[in-house]
């Protein structure tokens, strides 16, 4: 039996070890960000630990370091008397179950987690500010223990309030139910696009979620959230999605990423720089405008531009998230009354959309492969940090916290190579 077999097959009698390696925050600023060994939590008899087998990296995790305890999530929370384990996006396998639990989980069980929890803390609420007077959101990887660690402690309000999501098929990789929490914020956001029609048979109008199918979606931005939102808009049937970015290489690689995909579809998918912008609207739509505007870029100079991008009763999207200093814009409100346009916009996800992600991973109808650019053992956590930090990096970075190796390139990840970087890199079972 080769290690992955036994990393694979998880024992009910499976032996916790007494210590792990974990990537803490113990001070504000990158330079408090290091790999180190700690104990493996106790778990209570309301709680599960549960073995990390895939983490992703997140631009948020940055948020986090540079702000410390002024950071909304922490309320106070002092990071350098009460350091804490980052990292929010990830797949886990449950390895031992509370007491009161066992009814419910059992050891060998795999999850992906929805990090951020509808409760208030149960646990060392004298740590927060006002001793967690009404805190009513909590987020793992935050004051919650985070997923960059080979174990994590699963308490009881991620459990009470339906946070973690089973998986329904064993063949989704542990990557891909990684990836499943920033595929949910797409999905999440895509379904607050509302679009309104009148039926002259019934009494009222009639409202469809999603980008307009049939219409033209455009896409501000060439991150790897602009590749998502271009992905999943592909579900809602567009008969164009138009992406435009600033960076020529991240726009060939989206174009590279989805082009089989839309041919396939009947998607025509254009992919821009953009300067260019203004032409390849004008062209596409007639001049009419984009039925539908996701702006996956944070900055306030990208929202001004998704709603002159408009076309009348189109719906723009306020995806990225803006600076707080930066967050008021002029607007137009003419487009609002005469041209009827709505401007929505939201903020993570729920337990229901990691779930609905999770759904369109296992149907294939998205290829979380395609967002993968870098991968790494648990000792490289901290350097994808750094490299999501300076824009190194253009799409997903994956950290498996059972191997060890260092920070890679991939132009695609998959099940096999997922097993293969196991096969040669796993330390332990």
């Amino acid at each position: 039996m080769t290690r992955l077999d036994e990393y694979l097959q998880v024992p009910e009698r499976y032996v916790v070890p007494e210590t792990m390696q974990a990537v803490v925050l113990s001070g504000v600023g990158q330079g408090n960000l290091r790999l180190e060994t700690v104990r493996v939590p106790d778990c209570g008899d309301e709680q599960l630990l549960a073995r990390v087998d895939a983490a992703a990296a997140c631009a948020s995790d940055n948020k986090l370091i540079d702000q410390g305890s002024d950071h909304p999530f922490l309320y106070g929370w002092d990071v350098s008397k009460y350091p804490i384990i980052v990292g929010h996006e990830g797949a886990v396998t449950i390895v031992k179950v509370g007491r009161n639990l066992k009814g419910q989980y059992k050891v060998g069980q795999r999850f992906a987690i929805q990090p951020a929890v509808p409760s208030g803390p149960r646990h060392y609420r004298e740590r927060y500010r006002d001793k967690a007077k009404d805190i009513n959101k909590i987020a793992i990887g935050y004051t919650l223990p985070g997923l960059f660690a080979e174990y994590v402690l699963i308490t009881e309000e991620t459990t009470r309030e339906g946070c973690l999501i089973p998986m329904a098929s064993s063949s989704v990789p542990y990557f891909a139910a990684a990836l499943a929490e920033p595929i949910s914020c797409v999905v999440a956001a895509q379904e607050r696009i509302a679009h309104t029609s009148k039926d002259p048979s019934i009494h009222g109008g009639l409202a469809k979620l999603g980008p307009k199918a049939g219409g033209v979606t455009l896409i501000i931005g060439d991150g790897p959230m602009g590749l998502m939102n271009a992905d999943v808009a592909m579900a809602h049937h567009p008969r164009a999605i138009i992406v435009s970015g600033h960076h020529t290489r991240r726009i060939d690689r989206i174009e590279k990423a989805l082009h089989a995909k839309g041919r396939r579809l009947g998607i025509r998918l254009v992919c821009t720089l953009s300067e260019s912008l203004d032409e390849v609207l004008l062209k596409e739509t007639d001049g009419q405008g984009a039925d539908d505007v996701i702006v996956a870029a944070g900055n306030t100079q990208a929202y001004q531009e998704g709603i002159v991008s408009l076309a009348r009763k189109g719906v723009v999207h306020l995806f990225g998230g803006v600076p707080f200093r930066e967050r008021m814009i002029p607007l137009d409100t003419h487009r609002v009354h005469y041209d009827g346009i709505s401007i929505t916009g939201s903020s993570g996800s729920g337990p229901s959309d990691l779930a609905k992600a999770l759904e369109m991973i296992g149907q294939g109808l998205v290829d979380p492969g395609n967002y993968v650019q870098k991968c790494g053992g648990l000792d490289a956590a901290v350097s994808l940090i750094q490299a999501v930090r300076g824009r190194e990096i253009d799409g997903k970075g994956i950290i498996y916290p059972h191997a060890r190796s260092p920070l890679f390139d991939v132009e695609w990840w998959g099940s096999e190579k997922e097993r293969g970087f196991l096969t040669e890199r796993l330390i332990s079972s």
